[in-house]
């Protein structure tokens, strides 16, 4: 396990301007955390923790030298585990780790982004083993939501949150036999290589004969990749995406739903679960999986927009006219937003029935 950088100034934390630039404390913690970190890639564990914890004695909540601390405490836990009841060494050594590693998010000087998402993220998968999902799902939900996230680390944390919540739904952390993965990989690609750029095109743009059996046989491969591994989200929305392109809405929706069960915070699942639902005048299920959404984004004008539309279309005019309101504020050169709110306004003042708009929002679905 690599050990966080030890000295100041190296994107890792981020230095308190009103903090002296090489003051005698802070030459003897960074030689500490320096001591420290050599003595852990050495794997003198105990060594290495009493420079970091001699570091705090100096400077009580340093950041860096809380991650180096929780990391040797997780070393340590995989070392003394052998000979040992493993689960129990562990999942010890794992909760100190966790409480070092909460500290150091607090902690002085701030950790830089990149560093922060780091610790979230792992933060995330230790929460998930010590069976604290919801633990898991908030660490890594405050990755997701972060703006100053990267994509990368985003993409990470989304992944880490489907897996928490697999888990919650019972199913099993499994790794996949060779045989498994290389039958699923097989499937995936003969099943979506050939739709590459049908997809996301044109939905309105009827499909040529060539171009349905394209499609009908992704289907198949797509289910049968879903028999595979029952917990795999993507295979569940590509299979809907699939069927909505065939025109099947009431299937669409079933997979969309399924995606939707099995990692509901993709804003991607979300949107289309709810737009599903709606075409086939699921409406509270519409509003439900638009406000899922916005869980995980929260500041995305168009998913506030989304759920807008949801709620005028449910008969619930009164509160969609506020979310119409806002994702115009948010997006005001968005046509779709402020579509939305004119068609809100109009059946909010009674110029038009919902079912009017329902009739014009769905055209233009």
């Amino acid at each position: 396990m690599a050990f966080w950088d030890k000295v100041f100034g190296r994107g890792n934390a981020r230095r308190e301007r009103r903090e002296p630039e090489h003051g005698p404390m802070e030459a003897r913690v960074t030689e500490l955390l320096e001591e420290g970190t050599r003595l852990a890639s050495r794997e003198r564990y105990e060594a290495a923790a009493e420079r970091f914890n001699a570091a705090l004695v100096i400077a009580p909540n340093h950041s860096l030298a809380l991650l180096n601390l929780a990391s040797v405490a997780q070393e340590r836990g995989r070392h003394e585990q052998q000979g040992a009841n493993q689960l129990d060494v562990i999942e010890r050594h794992d909760r100190e780790a966790v409480e070092l590693f909460e500290r150091a998010l607090s902690g002085t000087p701030s950790l830089s982004v990149e560093l922060r998402m780091q610790v979230l993220i792992r933060l995330g998968r230790m929460h998930r083993l010590l069976g604290e999902h919801e633990k898991s799902c908030d660490a890594l939900l405050r990755v997701v939501r972060d703006a100053e996230a990267g994509a990368q680390a985003r993409e990470a944390a989304s992944g880490e949150l489907a897996t928490t919540h697999a888990r919650l739904l019972g199913y099993p952390e499994r790794n996949l036999s060779e045989a498994e993965a290389r039958r699923y990989s097989t499937l995936w690609k003969e099943a979506t290589s050939p739709l590459q750029g049908l997809l996301a095109g044109d939905a309105v743009r009827p499909l040529s004969q060539a171009e349905v059996r394209r499609f009908e046989a992704a289907r198949l491969l797509l289910q049968q990749a879903l028999d595979l591994i029952p917990e795999n989200w993507a295979a569940a929305w590509t299979l809907g995406m699939v069927e909505r392109r065939l025109g099947n809405d009431v299937r669409a929706s079933e997979c969309f739903t399924r995606a939707f069960e099995l990692n509901p915070y993709n804003p991607d699942v979300c949107r289309e679960a709810s737009i599903s639902a709606g075409l086939v005048g699921r409406m509270e299920d519409a509003v439900r999986f638009s406000e899922a959404a916005l869980v995980v984004g929260p500041d995305d004008a168009g998913l506030v927009a989304n759920l807008a539309l949801n709620l005028l279309l449910a008969g619930r005019a009164a509160e969609a006219l506020p979310r119409a309101r806002e994702a115009v504020a948010r997006a005001p050169k968005d046509p779709v937003s402020r579509a939305v709110l004119a068609l809100t306004e109009q059946v909010a003042s009674g110029a038009m029935s919902v079912e009017e708009a329902r009739r014009k929002a769905l055209s233009g679905r």
